[in-house]
């Protein structure tokens, strides 16, 4: 278990609840706190993102999600928590080839009190804040986070939890293979070494629970390819009802016009596509196919609390809503829970036992439980995601109930279920 020095799970617990005394009215009197980046007025924080990147990823939004959060918890009847302002001091762009100098730049230059958001497509800094003991949230989709082969350290924490193992079986694709009845697959990846480790862990998943048959599995492509018609027509000759790939949104619509201009009667699994702006342009070549988050998706009705305040304060600031700025709000909500939970008297440490303490976090209905005392080190034991179908370009939460959309399934269980299982509540984990 990753709590410690001496904070008791009990007694962070009873802080965690809403509207406890944690943060109370601006007229109390809060002790001095002599930590980096906290005066008696405000709290900073900062954050580095691949602003600049050859993806045309929006991945500066993740800064948008966090001053939204921020501009919520300041115009609050507290303004703020503990009589301080929350404010977001640093926005650095690693460019894609500099992170560990930004992540670095963070500590030593900013006076930073934790590090957030982190949305970058290399996090090769993950050592240098892993080692600084610094409270860190962001956008996981890094192997550095926390893998099979090097766990997390205890004060890195990813939007969804932060393990990750690209090369593991996972009962997820088959299962979803096995709702949708496809039967013949097709796999696509690019050469890089975390699309093609994409690939090798879709082959074990199959290789484990074979609903469907890999028929095309292709990892040779070049990052930026732009005639996939080999593949493809490879996947027509076999009669692959079923595509997946590891590629960007770029990859992924390349594929989909060379389906559709060869006849490919198949749809796709898009793990990372959910995004309106994408979707609404191309919805013609995904009619059919499934995006899947890990987040509530923005068409969910009812909409949980945390979507509901979401929605409002990126309006407000007049941010454009998208999945990075849905992990920037996500990263400020734990970093704020954690801040509550560790009292007045905080530290960089009491934040990070505070969330690791935390054995369901939601962030108010956004997500489906992140159990923090294990998050760094293995997958749950339960999955809970949320799988949404595109038609006429706009997306369709599935197989969830209304206003539930996750749907759970054991993650590496010795059978495969027979079907997803709405979760019960929005919070999926230990249901």
């Amino acid at each position: 278990m990753l709590v410690s020095l001496g904070v008791t799970v009990g007694a962070l617990a009873a802080t965690w609840l809403p509207g406890s005394a944690g943060a109370s009215a601006p007229s109390q009197q809060f002790p001095p706190v002599n930590q980096p980046g906290v005066s008696q007025s405000e709290i900073r924080v900062g954050g580095v993102v691949s602003k600049t990147n050859p993806l045309g990823g929006e991945y500066a939004s993740a800064f948008d999600g966090v001053k939204a959060y921020f501009n919520m918890i300041n115009a609050s009847k507290d303004k703020g928590i503990y009589g301080r302002k929350l404010t977001l001091s640093s926005e650095r762009d690693d460019q894609l080839a500099n992170n560990r100098q930004e992540a670095q730049a963070l500590l030593s230059e900013d006076n930073v009190f934790a590090v957030l958001p982190i949305a970058s497509l290399l996090f090769t800094g993950a050592d240098v804040l892993g080692q600084s003991g610094v409270p860190t949230f962001g956008w996981n989709i890094n192997a550095e986070w926390g893998s099979e082969q090097a766990p997390g350290p205890p004060n890195l924490f990813g939007e969804k939890g932060s393990f990750l193992c690209f090369t593991c079986a996972n009962a997820l694709l088959p299962l979803f293979a096995k709702t949708v009845k496809a039967k013949k697959l097709g796999v696509l990846a690019y050469t890089v070494p975390q699309s093609a480790d994409c690939a090798k862990g879709i082959q074990a998943s199959f290789d484990k629970y074979p609903t469907a048959k890999i028929e095309v599995i292709d990892t040779s492509l070049s990052f930026g390819v732009t005639d996939v018609s080999g593949p493809v027509s490879e996947m027509k000759d076999k009669g692959v009802d079923l595509v997946t790939t590891c590629m960007d949104n770029n990859g992924t619509l390349t594929v989909a016009k060379e389906m559709k201009k060869q006849g490919v009667d198949a749809i796709q699994y898009l793990p990372n596509s959910y995004n309106q702006k994408f979707i609404e342009e191309n919805g013609q070549f995904f009619q059919g196919s499934y995006a899947l988050t890990f987040f509530t998706p923005f068409e969910v009705k009812p909409k949980p609390p945390g979507l509901k305040n979401f929605q409002k304060w990126m309006k407000k600031g007049g941010f454009e809503l998208n999945e990075n700025a849905m992990a920037g709000w996500i990263s400020a909500d734990m970093f704020y829970q954690g801040l509550k939970a560790a009292g007045p008297d905080f530290t960089r440490q009491k934040v990070i036992d505070a969330v690791n303490a935390n054995t369901n976090y939601t962030a108010d209905g956004l997500l489906g439980g992140i159990d923090w005392r294990t998050a760094h080190q293995q997958d749950a034991t339960n999955g809970c995601v949320v799988l949404s179908k595109i038609e006429n370009g706009k997306f369709k939460p599935a197989f969830g109930q209304s206003g539930k959309p996750f749907v759970c399934y054991p993650n590496q269980p010795d059978k495969l279920p027979a079907k997803f299982v709405p979760a019960a509540g929005v919070a999926g984990l230990g249901q």
